[in-house]
């Protein structure tokens, strides 16, 4: 349970307001904050769905804001290393003295 002063933010899924399928419900707090215009035959299906939305619009949100934030600090916009990239790469990636 949140205390007070913390919200939180939920996605579940509901029967379809014409009752063919389910679609998938964002709420902040109590609020109803949105519903899939698509209906899908199962409940599972509609909570997937919303999720994937979900994470994809909050991942572009934070991205978007990760770029910005470096771009008003360095002036400029963000190069790979600014955002450490090449950290990803794989460990088993070996360099040679030939290249």
């Amino acid at each position: 349970m949140a205390q007070d002063g913390e919200m939180s933010i939920s996605i579940t899924s509901d029967e379809a307001s014409d009752s063919w399928g389910f679609v998938g419900v964002v709420k902040v707090g109590e609020a109803e904050a949105f519903r899939t215009l698509e209906a899908f035959p199962s409940r599972a299906e509609a909570l997937h769905a919303t999720q994937e939305l979900m994470g994809g619009v909050l991942g572009e949100l934070l991205a978007g804001r990760e770029w910005r934030t470096v771009r008003d600090a360095t002036g400029q916009p963000p190069t790979r290393q600014d955002f450490n990239i090449s950290a990803f790469r794989s460990s088993r990636r070996t360099t040679t003295a030939d290249g």
